[in-house]
């Protein structure tokens, strides 16, 4: 192919990404309207406060729940959980509300989220107003679980959101030294042989 055939083909293809970018994300396209969705581990995404008409595009990235922390009435232009709730479960999709204040993460929303999540479940996006209650929340669930990652693994996969845990860090580290350990196999019983 020649250079010229090679340079027009390349500037039609690129006009053409262009405007399809352009046109998906045209204003009053729900997709535009999609809060930045940020990946926490395999199957974990947080993001800032949903809008009824963005869960349709959650669904189409692969999302399966939907986790509203977030209190409702904090802001006057939140769109309260019971509005999620109803488009998330119309598209198909699971949906959980587990109240974080912003002060503190009571023991009762790590239990909540740690419940919520099983295997069937995943994907799941965690929201709030910004982010960061759903990913500390989200850090205390995993400091919990018996096969969750260390503190500094922790720390880092919040770091790597743009937020912080570092006041949480204590709270991880007695998370971490209270996990219930895995049954061991009943070696007391004798062993019968043929």
């Amino acid at each position: 192919m020649s250079k010229w055939r090679l340079f027009l083909y390349s500037m039609v293809l690129t006009t053409g990404v262009t405007l399809e970018y352009f046109y998906l994300h045209r204003p009053g396209q729900a997709w535009s309207r999609v809060p930045k969705v940020v990946r926490i581990s395999d199957d974990f995404y947080i993001s800032s406060q949903l809008r009824p008409e963005t869960v349709p595009a959650l669904k189409r990235r692969g999302i399966k729940t939907i986790v509203d922390i977030r209190p409702d009435g904090e802001a006057a232009d939140q769109a309260p959980s019971a509005e999620i709730k109803t488009v998330s479960i119309g598209n198909g999709l699971g949906f959980h509300y587990i109240l974080v204040p912003h002060e503190n993460i009571p023991f009762s929303a790590v239990e909540a989220l740690d419940q919520a999540l099983s295997a069937e479940a995943l994907p799941a996006l965690l929201y709030c107003r910004t982010g960061r209650r759903a990913v500390r929340l989200f850090a205390l669930v995993q400091a919990s679980r018996v096969d969750g990652p260390g503190a500094d693994a922790i720390m880092e996969m919040v770091r790597a959101t743009g937020f912080s845990a570092d006041d949480l860090r204590d709270e991880i580290g007695q998370r971490l030294s209270h996990r219930k350990k895995a049954p061991a196999a009943d070696r007391s019983a004798p062993t019968v042989t043929h």
